[in-house]
């Protein structure tokens, strides 16, 4: 019950702040456009990439590691 009440209050709360840009004359699908080509945007799409690639093959680095150990034993 209380995560359908915060997942409401989720919604709502974004559907108002949505709205309220919106209505300023722009539309949403324009807002999402501009948004997705400002450059300091993309700048952090690509650090989030490269971040969470780094991640990535760092654990796939250790799973193969302790794959090996268990191996071994």
């Amino acid at each position: 019950m209380r995560n359908k009440l915060l997942l409401i209050g989720g919604v709502v709360f974004l559907a108002y702040v949505l709205g309220s840009r919106a209505g300023k004359g722009e539309s949403l699908a324009h807002q999402l456009v501009r948004e997705w080509n400002d450059p300091k945007a993309r700048k952090r799409r690509h650090k989030a990439y490269e971040k969470s690639s780094k991640a990535l093959e760092k654990s796939a680095k250790d799973a193969k590691k302790k794959l090996h150990k268990l191996a071994g034993s």
